[in-house]
């Protein structure tokens, strides 16, 4: 813990500011840092997800209003249901993923679908690379739902699910961060290692190293060449698990 302190504060120190999501949504969650970092943090939605200012009630693009709504913003049921059916059909899985959970956070019909479809004992074939619709659902409200559910029906879906997190990791997009604790971390391992071993993106390597930590899985170490941002990432998130 010493040495991801001494890595943000020298990060901090030398003007660092972050360029992410991710980055913001971590920060976040460290008690303190966004203060420190508050004269850098510029756009609203920015200063919103990083915890500095209360969320914008409004904006233009599909991107940008789920953004305000990850960030804190109330758009309400109907709104985020729409939003749902317009990323569901953008053909961006990160977005159709966050809109799915911001939906079925407020709405019980919505979690009440997925808890419905999660329930039935049957695994639709997806071809590698392909996001389902049934591991949105997994992805939208697993924490609430897989508990319930029989731990032989949840390793199978643990296994399921598991290659998404390639995508997950090159999106850069905390999806499975909110469900990690009801997987089987047992069925996560080898994907895990494979996004550390290949991922190509700044950043995703780095969250399949926070992930592994969350799950329990010692094994996960960056190679030498590992980016900045990775190692910032591994950093953030660990502080952050020790504000909790």
């Amino acid at each position: 813990m010493r040495a991801s302190r001494a890595l943000i504060d020298e990060w901090v120190g030398s003007g660092g500011c972050p360029t992410t999501d991710m980055e913001l949504r971590l920060i976040a969650r460290v008690l303190g840092l966004a203060d420190r970092l508050d004269e850098r943090i510029c756009g609203p939605i920015d200063r919103a997800l990083a915890g500095l200012e209360p969320a914008p009630k409004a904006a233009d693009s599909l991107a940008e209003k789920l953004r305000i709504a990850v960030a804190g913003a109330d758009l309400g049921v109907a709104a985020l249901a729409e939003l749902e059916a317009q990323a569901a059909v953008s053909g961006d899985a990160h977005l159709w993923i966050t809109a799915a959970r911001l939906h079925a956070a407020v709405s019980l019909e919505r979690e009440a679908a997925a808890r419905r479809i999660l329930s039935f004992q049957s695994l639709p074939y997806v071809f590698p690379g392909e996001i389902d619709p049934m591991m949105v659902d997994l992805l939208a409200v697993g924490d609430r739902v897989l508990p319930a559910l029989h731990v032989d029906w949840v390793r199978k879906l643990s296994t399921w699910v598991a290659p998404a997190l390639a995508a997950d990791c090159a999106a850069l997009g905390m999806w499975f961060w909110p469900v990690l604790s009801v997987l089987d971390a047992g069925k996560l391992s080898r994907p895990l290692a494979q996004v550390l071993a290949g991922c190509s993106v700044s950043g995703g390597r780095g969250l399949a190293v926070a992930y592994g930590e969350r799950l329990g899985i010692d094994t996960m170490v960056l190679s030498a060449d590992c980016t900045d941002l990775d190692k910032r990432i591994i950093a953030l998130a660990r502080l952050g698990e020790a504000c909790q």
